[in-house]
C-alpha cells in the first residue's frame, strides 16, 4: 500500500510492476512541476531586470539631456573694483560725469497750448451736453411710463431695445453681439474729435481736464 501525493489517497498496487510504474510516474510529475516552477521564477527575474534596465536608461538620458546652468561669480564685481587703485593723498579723485537729464514729455500740464485749450473746451462741452441729453432722455422715459400707467399710451419696449441693439451693439469674430462700454465710447469720441488734428496728445490731456472741471 502506498500514498499518492497528487490525489491524497492510498493506492494498493496489484503487483510489484505496477508499484514501480506508479513510482516512476510520480517522480516524473514532481520533476515536471519543479521544472515549471524554476521556469516561472526565471521568467519573473528576467522581466524584473528588463524593467530595471529600461528605467535606468531613461534616467540616464534625462540627466544627459538636461540643460547646463551657468552662474555668475560673486567675486567678479569685487575684483573689478579692486583692480582700480585708490587715489593717493596728493592726487584728487576723478570726477564722475553727471547723469544725462531725463527725457522731457511733449505734454505740458501747466502750459495752455492750442491743443490743450481745444481739449478743455471740448471736454466741458461734451460733459454739459451729455448731462443735458441724459436729463432729456430720462424725462421722456419717466413721462412715457407715467402715461402708460394711466393707460393713455402703450410703448413697445422690446422693439425699442431691438433698435438700440441694432444701432450700438457690435458683432465679434464668433458672431455674438456685444454691448458698448465706456472705454469704446471714450475712444470713439477722441478719434472723432482728433481727426486731422495734429496736437492729439495735448488735446487728450485737455479733454480729460475739461471732463473733470466741466
Amino acid at each position: 500500500m502506498s500514498f499518492s501525493p497528487s490525489s491524497g489517497r492510498f493506492f494498493v498496487p496489484s503487483s510489484s510492476k505496477g508499484l514501480i510504474r506508479y513510482q516512476h510516474m510520480d517522480a516524473t510529475r514532481r520533476f515536471e512541476l519543479g521544472k515549471q516552477m524554476r521556469s516561472e521564477m526565471k521568467g519573473g527575474w528576467s522581466k524584473f531586470f528588463l524593467k530595471f534596465g529600461l528605467v535606468s536608461v531613461g534616467l540616464g538620458v534625462s540627466f544627459l539631456a538636461a540643460p547646463i546652468l551657468y552662474c555668475d561669480s560673486v567675486t567678479s564685481k569685487t575684483a573689478s573694483t579692486a583692480a582700480i587703485p585708490p587715489p593717493s593723498q596728493g592726487q584728487a579723485a576723478p570726477v564722475q560725469p553727471p547723469p544725462p537729464p531725463p527725457p522731457t514729455s511733449s505734454v505740458k500740464f501747466y502750459e495752455l497750448t492750442f491743443g490743450t485749450v481745444c481739449g478743455i473746451c471740448a471736454g466741458v462741452f461734451v460733459k454739459k451736453g451729455a448731462r443735458f441729453v441724459a436729463f432729456a432722455m430720462g424725462g421722456v422715459f419717466v413721462l412715457l411710463q407715467y402715461l402708460g400707467s394711466l393707460s393713455l399710451v402703450r410703448v413697445d419696449w422690446g422693439r425699442a431695445a431691438t433698435r438700440f441693439e441694432n444701432l450700438f451693439y457690435t458683432t465679434d469674430a464668433t458672431g455674438a453681439k456685444r454691448p458698448p462700454n465706456v472705454g469704446l465710447l471714450f475712444r470713439w469720441i477722441v478719434d472723432f474729435l482728433t481727426a486731422d488734428f495734429q496736437q492729439r496728445a495735448s488735446f487728450v490731456a485737455g479733454f480729460a481736464l475739461g471732463l473733470r472741471i466741466g
